[in-house]
């Protein structure tokens, strides 16, 4: 029997900390020959597109694949064992998705960012940001967050939930440039197609997170905040070379060589590299990897089954 789980289950069953730990484990074996990550490809349909991804988990046992069409209410996760030659769950994948996208920052940050890091610029108030945040709490003492989205409206009401749910002060800025100010940590979640951070405004010892360009046409950053970025790294450059517009058009002018950019598995499994004193400037692009999906469901899946939650079919 296949046990379906679905987005209300999943939100209950786990926590961030949860899902850092189940994606620090599983990038952990990076380098392990069952381990498998096959890019998002995206289906052209009449409005938008399918997207169907895949993964294989380290140790050559449990493996899946996702698919989801954002038009629809469709977003579902299947999850299997090749030992057992069987699916184990199907785990609909809304706040999955949300929690392991958050994850991902939150390891990043973890790996890279400062170990002083107290204060978070969060750019951006849409459904992904309030993990973000959550994430990044997780493996940081926060002591001030600093907010800012287009809407001033929405901006003060995300700044009041956030407040409501964290100790630590929040406060909103005005405009992009103001909310990088006195910050360790960035944060950029939107689906810009022109760059809201500028290199100029990043300041020694940043660590910056972006979050919401994983297609070619979307924008966050400019050139310059690479350029100056001492470490740059994805979740996979395969992926990227596929969907980080700004890396790939930088690739092409001749401005960033593909091999310099570093891989989340190879941070999190080797060390390599590793932030080498508090003045450097890194850049995670995060792009969302059908292997924290897997990695993720398979701990939804052990979460569930022992809870006895869920319903078979």
């Amino acid at each position: 029997m296949v046990l379906y789980i679905t987005n209300e289950e999943v939100q209950g069953l786990v926590t961030m900390d949860d899902s850092i730990f189940a994606l620090e484990q599983a990038f952990g074996g990076w380098s392990d020959a069952s381990t498998g990550n096959l890019p998002r490809h995206r289906l052209p349909m009449p409005r938008r597109s399918l997207n169907i991804m895949a993964a294989s988990l380290p140790g050559g046992d449990l493996f899946g694949y996702r698919g989801y069409y954002s038009g629809i209410r469709f977003n579902l996760l299947i999850l299997l064992s090749l030992k057992q030659e069987k699916p184990l769950a199907f785990i609909e994948s809304g706040w999955l998705s949300r929690i392991r996208t958050g994850a991902a920052t939150g390891l990043a940050t973890k790996y890279l960012a400062r170990e002083d890091a107290k204060a978070l610029a969060m750019i951006g108030t849409g459904k992904i940001a309030p993990d973000q945040i959550r994430a990044i709490a997780a493996v940081r003492r926060l002591e001030r967050v600093r907010i800012f989205g287009r809407n001033a409206e929405k901006r003060e009401a995300f700044a009041g939930q956030i407040a409501g749910e964290f100790g630590f002060t929040v406060e909103t800025a005005d405009s992009a440039e103001e909310c990088l100010e006195g910050a360790d940590i960035v944060t950029v979640a939107t689906n810009a197609r022109e760059p809201v951070v500028l290199g100029k405004w990043l300041a020694p010892g940043m660590h910056v997170n972006g979050v919401g360009a994983n297609d070619g046409k979307r924008r966050e950053l400019d050139e310059e905040a690479v350029l100056r970025s001492d470490i740059v790294a994805v979740d996979q450059r395969k992926q990227a070379q596929i969907e980080a517009g700004l890396l790939i058009d930088m690739a092409r002018d001749g401005l960033l060589a593909w091999e310099d950019v570093a891989e989340l598995g190879d941070i999190v499994e080797k060390a390599k590299p590793k932030r080498a004193g508090p003045d450097q400037i890194t850049f995670f692009h995060s792009l969302g990897l059908a292997f924290e999906d897997v990695a993720f469901g398979a701990l939804i899946y052990e979460k569930a089954v022992a809870a006895g939650v869920g319903r078979t079919v």
